[in-house]
């Protein structure tokens, strides 16, 4: 009987140690892990983070705001739209980042070369997260500053 009451308490005791990152912890790995290979020779790890039924949207009013799912953003918005925008790559620097148990909120400062220009703008991009993937993507940025440094377009007074 001594044995049986040991066994279930070296039991109780693993399952509590496996389990004691908690949620926000998690969240926080999962999107950090995201972000540290996204821009990089690793970025396959980073789209495996995505959950099938992700919804990923550019935030603004711009030629490249839009909405994708899963497929889209990893077809579309990351192998064609980015690297067409933005050939020589970016540079983000994290700036902040707050977290729960379903979302996390991380701020960039960006640094590239488009068309036009210098593109250094600031971001923030929100997650929402479900079964240990990214589910919900909104990448909130200056579209005017989009407008004018990727695609040339020009800033008019209105009177």
């Amino acid at each position: 009987m001594k044995k049986i009451l040991l066994l279930a308490i070296a039991l109780v005791l693993s399952s509590c140690a496996d389990n004691s990152m908690s949620q926000k912890d998690m969240n926080l790995k999962i999107v950090n892990t995201f972000w540290d290979n996204i821009l990089t020779e690793n970025y396959q790890v980073a789209l495996d983070l995505l959950h099938e039924d992700l919804e990923f949207e550019f935030m603004g009013i711009c030629t490249i705001c839009k909405k994708y799912d899963r497929e889209g953003f990893e077809k579309q918005w990351f192998m064609t739209v980015i690297p067409e925008v933005l050939p020589d790559g970016i540079v983000l620097t994290k700036v902040n980042q707050m977290a729960n148990e379903e979302w996390v909120v991380t701020t960039f400062d960006g640094k590239a070369m488009a068309a036009n220009g210098e593109y250094n703008n600031r971001y923030a991009m929100v997650m929402k997260l479900k079964d240990d993937k990214i589910v919900f993507f909104q990448e909130y940025q200056s579209d005017l500053l989009a407008e004018t440094a990727l695609f040339e377009k020009e800033v008019v007074d209105m009177k």
